[in-house]
């Protein structure tokens, strides 16, 4: 028997389909996830302090969240089956006893989702400084500024959680508490589903496709000068980085408008039912981006290449524009 969220006259039930789908997703990218995070870890690790660059800084944030969210995607699996399974560890666990343990794991869960999400879009800046800014890149992209862009972004989304958990806490004390799951009774604020929707997918969004545009347009300017295999890598790094991030995130901010307009409607139940699925089914791929995370940042970016400024006569005058990916602080 499916888990069922009780929302105004509707009964809202997770489908043994979309079940099936994240065990089908979470095992792989599980795996993948771990062995590739902590591949980056000893990597990293394995260089002296003083040789971090800025870009070594956002990948282990990024890996970090990445652990974190994988870490606890079991117990979120485990979740979903609670209330179908006769297993009374787990109806102890989940039940509203233990609200405080499940808004703990929900908020670490869905914080380092969106610690992603801005990660990648810090990464973006940071090579479009490096290639349309070569002279000023040595003096904004230091490793002490990586910190405070990495800490500012855990504090933006940890307050964002706090702000969940208030909309969430549901009006009326029950017993049947669903952990990873609305408790509320009728649609969260459409003020809160905006600002998910816009400051945490639209704008990072937004910025990496100025960002990622403006590279590639820079990069096949200069497809003649220096290695054009090199560049031509590194435009489809990049495009593929935007289109994983597209495939991961846009389903799920999608979904949480889609579900908040249906659930307005209280009168149609199945496309009730069919939009609170579609968000549990569009997470099963947002859980993907930390299986590719590892791979799309790190293992694509050990490339060492050089860009020169089309301007330049010589290799002495184009070293200023270099972007070397391991060795310099204006990685890709």
């Amino acid at each position: 028997m499916a888990n069922v969220s009780n929302m105004s006259t509707c009964n809202l039930t997770i489908t043994d389909g979309i079940k099936s789908l994240q065990l089908a997703t979470s095992i792989p990218t599980f795996i993948l996830g771990v062995l590739g995070n902590i591949y980056v870890f000893v990597m990293f690790c394995r260089h002296p302090r003083k040789d971090w660059t800025n870009m070594m800084i956002y990948i282990t944030n990024m890996a970090i969240a990445d652990c974190i969210v994988l870490t606890i995607l079991p117990i979120r699996i485990a979740s979903y089956y609670h209330a179908s399974k006769n297993n009374p560890t787990l109806q102890e666990l989940w039940n509203s006893s233990n609200k405080e343990l499940c808004y703990f794991l929900v908020s670490a869960y869905y914080v380092n989702m969106y610690i992603s999400i801005f990660t990648m879009t810090a990464i973006s800046v940071v090579r479009y400084v490096a290639i349309k800014y070569p002279l000023k890149a040595r003096y904004i992209l230091s490793r002490k500024k990586a910190l405070v862009v990495c800490a500012l972004i855990w504090v933006v989304n940890c307050s964002l959680s706090a702000v969940f958990h208030y909309a969430d806490n549901p009006k009326n004390q029950t017993t049947d508490f669903k952990c990873f799951q609305k408790n509320q009774e009728g649609a969260l604020p459409l003020s809160f589903i905006l600002v998910l929707t816009i400051v945490g997918f639209l704008l990072p969004f937004l910025i990496m496709l100025y960002c990622s545009a403006k590279i590639i347009h820079t990069l096949r300017k200069q497809l003649d000068i220096g290695s054009r295999a090199d560049k031509i890598q590194c435009m489809f790094i990049i495009t593929a980085n935007l289109i994983v991030f597209v495939i991961c995130f846009f389903p799920v901010h999608f979904g949480f408008l889609f579900k908040y307009i249906w659930e307005k409607r209280e009168s149609n139940c199945d496309m009730q039912n069919f939009a609170h699925n579609f968000v549990h089914g569009a997470m099963c791929f947002s859980i993907m981006n930390c299986g590719l995370d590892s791979f799309s940042y790190y293992f694509a970016n050990k490339t060492k290449w050089n860009m020169c400024g089309t301007n330049q006569r010589n290799d002495e005058n184009c070293v200023y524009n270099r972007v070397e990916l391991r060795d310099k602080g204006y990685d890709f």
